[in-house]
């Protein structure tokens, strides 16, 4: 018997990555801008920025993102009022889906700020952020560069999903599954926005108005760790990046990322990866 063997569809696909960026800018940052032959991806992660995209000049609030096409001039600057910070990916994408991204801003809807979370954990696991050339970390998790490749192509594709159907993206809500999804991604995405807060679990309850078990059981279900260890688990991975990328010493580190000393920015760090903070640097 002969077996017919079907062709998947692509419907776009990522061919490389230029560069890997997490800016915490202040607020009267600004830039003169640029243009390349690659697409840009901005997500503002926290705070208000305005950008320009070629003649247009848009403004993005937390939770928004926007694709510059390839050779189009744009900019970043903040309003003097907010701070920001600002997840960056350039990429060579030649397909013809991408055009669907010119020119508009999308609010990422909660449902999908966990694919975006996705792309920055996967890519500070495996990449020398904020680098340029991008330089692959070489103790990076098995299978991390292929992992953080299908990332980014599903937030493409489901992005471009829910902004080509206002039906679809109102259905996503439905189901009680999908709200405690949308409230995992929140808290994750709480969570990102409070790396030197020191944020504690009344925090996170308080902010989201839920108890303690509802909240936990929710976050547990949905990610497989508990809301704190999950928090800790991201403070130490922006560590990772700081001890890799900066000449920081170990306190002014633990200051940056909210611990309330040394010692134990050095306990933590311990539990979660086997080492101290000096060792891993």
């Amino acid at each position: 018997m002969a077996y017919i063997k079907l062709p998947l569809k692509n419907v776009l696909t990522v061919r490389s990555i230029i560069t890997l960026y997490y800016f915490d800018f202040a607020p009267d940052y600004g830039n003169k801008g640029e243009e390349h032959d690659f697409w840009e991806m901005v997500y503002v992660s926290s705070g208000e920025i305005w950008v320009r995209d070629g003649d247009e000049r848009r403004h993005l609030r937390r939770g928004d993102v926007i694709l510059h096409a390839p050779n189009v001039f744009h900019n970043i600057e903040c309003d003097g009022i907010h701070p920001a910070s600002v997840f960056i990916v350039t990429f060579n994408c030649s397909s013809s889906a991408m055009q669907f991204f010119r020119a508009k801003v999308f609010s990422v809807p909660p449902e999908l700020r966990s694919a975006i979370s996705n792309i920055m954990n996967e890519g500070m696991c495996n990449f020398k952020v904020g680098k340029y050339p991008l330089t692959p970390l070489p103790d990076a998790p098995v299978g991390g560069q292929q992992l953080f490749h299908m990332y980014l192509e599903e937030f493409l594709i489901r992005l471009m999903r829910v902004g080509q159907s206002s039906d679809d993206s109102q259905r996503l809500f439905t189901s009680k599954k999908n709200l405690e999804d949308c409230l995992a991604a929140d808290v994750i995405a709480y969570l990102h926005d409070h790396l030197s807060n020191a944020v504690s679990l009344e925090d996170v309850c308080r902010h989201f108005h839920f108890g303690k078990s509802h909240l936990c059981r929710i976050f547990k279900e949905n990610t497989g760790y508990s809301i704190m260890h999950y928090y800790s688990g991201l403070r130490v991975e922006r560590a990772k990046v700081l001890l890799r990328t900066t000449s920081e010493s170990i306190a002014a580190i633990a200051d940056q990322l909210g611990f309330e000393s040394p010692e134990y920015f050095a306990r933590v760090f311990r539990k979660h990866m086997g080492c101290s903070p000096s060792a891993f640097r």
